[in-house]
């Protein structure tokens, strides 16, 4: 302090102030980072909640986040273990707290240290959580089935005479494992993930309704969660006017059809808190809100019992003395260059526990 009394020329004092993450990477995606680029040479927060909230937190105003640590760090380690054991390019898990919307965990894979942000792509640093759109698969078929029972096209108990294939506009849909089923009911077409069965399931409900829907639960519109940049999804294949069968038809097994890892979940969420889509959140001093009533209480018990037994039948995801809601999911890849599909494929799982009373929505991407 004696330096700004002596007043000496040439020495000037200059207070800064720097942003620490002590945590390094744990939810760098979701944190962002404070920084400089081409249009900013004054620090300023560039993504994440940093972005997102810049004006409360650049004064050294406080967010309190939904997230939680611990779930948010095992799932962090749970990714690294799934991107190993199958050679994968990189993943996604969010966790959602079905009654509020809250967002208990998000985490991505391959992520970056904030404090060293200059070392990693800058790729790494958009939020696959809301920002990356793909074709979920089979996890969509309980949402068909979801818009079935509510519109009362079908019931759980609908009987299905399964051939292995059905062609469409010229093109074949077979089933993931080429089997033909015979007399399947719905129950039966979600336990075993029967392509042909979801596109019967559509015809029933008419492409009007499964695409009205399809909007309800969310998709190809934002959630508007408080974080920066969410895509929007799509469903352009079935908005077109030329809009096929055939287009209707995949979309019910989830090809075709492009949604965000955050839709998808939320999507779900409404499912295991018995019908609203709630509005996603990772602020804690937000208050709960309901978008809408998707679908009755009826109809999501009706399709959380349909996706227990496919736990119970599979075995995936069970857990001892708890009942476990799930579906599995696998996609291929689209071939963006050629057309038609490569033989990449993104696997995901998405369940919700105890599916009496569901305290968590998780999806692994």
């Amino acid at each position: 302090n004696n330096l700004k009394t002596e007043n000496i020329k040439g020495i000037h004092i200059r207070d800064k102030q720097y942003r620490y993450y002590p945590y390094q990477q744990l939810g760098s995606h979701l944190l962002g980072f404070v920084g400089v680029n081409e249009t900013y040479s004054e620090p300023i927060g560039l993504y994440g909640i940093e972005k997102f909230y810049n004006e409360k937190l650049t004064p050294g105003g406080d967010i309190k986040l939904t997230i939680d640590q611990n779930l948010q760090a095992q799932s962090e380690q749970m990714l690294q273990k799934l991107i190993e054991e199958y050679a994968a390019t990189g993943g996604t898990i969010i966790i959602q707290e079905p009654t509020t919307g809250k967002i208990l965990t998000l985490a991505n894979a391959p992520d970056f240290n904030p404090n060293q942000y200059s070392e990693s792509p800058v790729k790494n640093f958009l939020n696959p959580a809301v920002q990356y759109v793909y074709e979920p698969g089979s996890v969509f078929k309980p949402l068909t089935m979801a818009t079935g029972i509510e519109t009362g096209a079908l019931t759980p108990e609908t009987i299905f005479n399964d051939s292995g294939s059905v062609t469409l506009n010229g093109k074949t849909i077979k089933n993931w494992d080429e089997k033909a089923y015979g007399k399947v009911t719905m129950t039966n077409v979600i336990e075993r993930s029967i392509n042909t069965g979801a596109v019967y399931a559509q015809k029933l409900i008419g492409n009007a309704k499964f695409y009205e829907y399809l909007k309800k639960f969310g998709f190809a519109q934002k959630t508007d969660i408080d974080l920066p940049d969410e895509a929007n999804g799509s469903l352009k294949n079935l908005e077109k006017k030329d809009a096929r069968p055939i287009d209707f038809a995949t979309a019910s097994f989830g090809q075709g059809t492009a949604v965000t890892p955050l839709q998808l979940v939320n999507a779900f969420s409404a499912i295991a808190n018995g019908g609203l889509l709630m509005k996603p959140y990772v602020n804690a001093e937000t208050e709960p809100s309901i978008v809408r009533r998707v679908i009755s209480k009826e109809t999501a018990e009706k399709v959380t019992k349909m996706m227990v037994s496919a736990v119970e039948k599979a075995q995936v995801a069970a857990i001892p003395s708890y009942r476990v809601a799930g579906k599995t999911g696998t996609a291929q890849i689209p071939n963006f260059q050629t057309g038609g599909y490569t033989e990449e494929f993104i696997h995901s799982y998405v369940g919700f526990a105890p599916a009496s009373a569901p305290r968590f929505v998780i999806l692994i991407k």
